[in-house]
């Protein structure tokens, strides 16, 4: 009997702990109909970084309720690449000279420690 009261007063303990951590950590902005309307408005236009601004609010915020109203930005076209100009190739020499590299490195004694 004992041992069931201390249990149940130690899971009520654990859970008043819990629900301290998760208010310390979730305690931001309420996001109002006014900021959200400004979100919808802005977001296929703008960068989060600019809208995150304008709201006064922080980009990881703004994403995320981006993400839970369903919002997405128009995909990227690729601009037309220029045309590649013709290059001679560069010698094979870059190899050797990084594995000449690495055998002096080795070679070096190691100093002391003190």
């Amino acid at each position: 009997m004992a041992r069931a009261k201390r249990r149940k007063k130690a899971k009520k303990v654990v859970r008043r702990k819990a629900t301290k951590v998760a208010r310390k950590k979730g305690g931001g902005k309420v996001w109002n109909a006014q900021a959200v309307a400004t979100l919808r408005k802005m977001y296929k236009t703008s960068t989060n970084r600019v809208i995150a601004r304008a709201l006064r609010r922080t980009v990881g915020s703004v994403a995320a309720k981006a993400r839970t109203l369903k919002l997405r930005k128009p995909k990227r076209r690729k601009a037309a690449a220029a045309p590649r100009r013709r290059t001679t190739r560069r010698k094979a020499t870059t190899k050797r000279r990084t594995t000449a590299r690495r055998r002096t490195a080795k070679a070096r004694p190691r100093r002391r420690r003190r």
